[in-house]
């Protein structure tokens, strides 16, 4: 097995829940002494250091210094950059403690910086992704969404985003990859929440690349699996499933899932599908897999599930861009999901929390 399909060991779920909201106390407290003008102000800012973090992604930062001390000189000559514009980049990830300068003009590492180079775990290409020209653009739009309460998308390309981005390699590549790292992210996660004994064949509709559905499947020797995606997304899909060692147990079918018949199953696993479509869309195909599934079959959804309070979540930004960028998509509650599954002639049976910003969603056939 390939080293990069091994997965890291997960903190238990209330132990991550607890830091959670020690870090939730701790900011509270912080901005309860700064006045209110400068705290505002300070996260407004926030833009400056994600921008920072994708371009040193872009120039390979993280890679070039290793594990050595490095002057600017040497790095920007390496990364083909301007020695001066890149110490100032690089002094500024260095306060966020993103890089370290040890010196003036010498930087090195940090456990930070070293998470933005290609090993495994890291969510390089999806901070490229999530900040590159694209997402630049839409996000700049943000008030035509917010005013009009149309998808940003739309207005600029003419089309959906996921259509635009097929029709631009490049940056289709980009986000494939970036949706591999965050099934990867949550695949370990998602192995410890769940257990997957009484299920026989698993389909991972929308599943892309198969990250996810491999490393379930390499955990449960028993299960077989169905990956279900556009024929443009699944092109890489079975060297992986190689590279996991599951290719005996799983099928690969392109296609689409609102146009093509859903293979017959006993499970189902919808990863970040639901999100991106309105309510009335969502049951549609909700009830196309109910249709799919055996009498006793479950549903597995697995996106952020918002709580109804004023508390920080990731799912609360994250349906921004889902304002911006989806027609009508949205992060839902646990009642707006009972109330699509309910609608669909499913049962919200559970919701799970895991050690990441997504929650299983289990329904049940009723």
């Amino acid at each position: 097995m390939n080293k990069q399909q091994k997965m890291n060991p997960v903190p238990p779920v209330r132990i991550f829940s607890i830091t959670n909201k020690l870090r939730g106390i701790f900011k509270k407290l912080y901005y309860a002494f700064v006045p209110a003008n400068m705290a505002v102000f300070e996260k407004s800012q926030g833009f400056w250091t994600a921008k920072a973090i994708s371009v040193a992604c872009e120039l390979n930062l993280a890679e070039i210094l290793g594990d050595e001390k490095r002057s600017v000189n040497e790095i920007a000559k390496k990364a083909s950059a301007d020695a001066s514009a890149l110490y100032r980049l690089m002094r500024a990830l260095a306060g966020e403690g993103i890089f370290k300068e040890t010196e003036t003009g010498y930087f090195k590492n940090t456990h930070l910086s070293n998470a933005l180079k290609e090993q495994p775990g890291h969510l390089k290409n999806m901070i490229m992704h999530q900040l590159n020209s694209t997402n630049w653009e839409v996000v700049n739009e943000m008030k035509h969404s917010v005013v009009s309460g149309e998808n940003a998308a739309q207005k600029l390309f003419g089309t959906d985003i996921f259509t635009h981005l097929e029709n631009t390699p490049e940056k289709n590549a980009l986000y494939n990859k970036a949706m591999t790292e965050t099934s990867r992210l949550s695949s370990t996660s998602m192995v410890a929440a769940y257990s997957f004994r009484n299920i026989n064949t698993l389909v991972d509709l929308g599943g892309g690349e198969g990250m996810l559905l491999y490393a379930i499947l390499q955990k449960n020797e028993k299960l077989k699996g169905v990956l279900f995606d556009l024929s443009h997304v699944v092109t890489t899909a079975a060297q992986l499933a190689k590279d996991y060692d599951v290719e005996k147990r799983v099928q690969i079918i392109p296609g689409s899932f609102f146009k093509d018949k859903l293979p017959v199953s006993d499970a189902y696993l919808l990863k970040n599908i639901l999100h991106a479509f309105d309510d009335e869309t969502c049951t549609t195909l909700l009830k196309k897999v109910h249709n799919a599934l055996d009498q006793k079959g479950k549903i597995l959804v697995i996106e952020t599930v918002i709580g109804e309070d004023n508390k920080y979540e990731f799912g609360k930004m994250f349906d921004l861009q889902m304002l911006i960028g989806t027609e009508n998509g949205k992060e839902r509650t646990k009642n707006e999901f009972r109330s699509i599954f309910e609608t669909a002639g499913f049962r919200l049976n559970r919701v799970i929390k895991t050690v990441s910003p997504f929650c299983i969603v289990e329904g049940v056939k009723k």
